[in-house]
């Protein structure tokens, strides 16, 4: 299991446009992280989740897929209990991001 400071230091190495398997991979890595971690680490986490969010709005969103969707709307279910349940302080436009669904996707996407 890895620690917020170690996926940190893969986000920094990475491309801030990430493809979407990394994106997956970090979010992976992510929802493993001990709560202790967590909590005592709110600036890492958030600059993680921050650093994803930029990723997955700039394009990422555009390869989701019905096949690896549920990653990012379970991501989303997840950073939203957490950011209640430990006080994390993260935006809501930051954790909704990762909330659309691929006809959510669509639909914005035909405006």
């Amino acid at each position: 299991m890895k620690n917020l400071e170690t996926i940190k230091n893969e986000i920094i190495s990475l491309p801030t446009i990430m493809n979407i398997s990394e994106e997956i991979r970090i979010i992976t890595d992510l929802m493993n992280v001990e709560t202790e971690d967590l909590i005592e680490n709110k600036d890492i986490f958030r600059f993680i989740v921050n650093s994803l969010e930029l990723s997955h709005a700039d394009s990422g969103f555009m390869d989701v897929t019905k096949r690896n969707e549920k990653n990012f709307i379970n991501f989303y279910v997840w950073l939203r209990k957490i950011n209640d349940d430990y006080g994390l302080i993260l935006n809501n436009n930051t954790i909704g991001v990762f909330g659309m669904s691929i006809e959510d996707i669509n639909r914005s996407m035909n405006l």
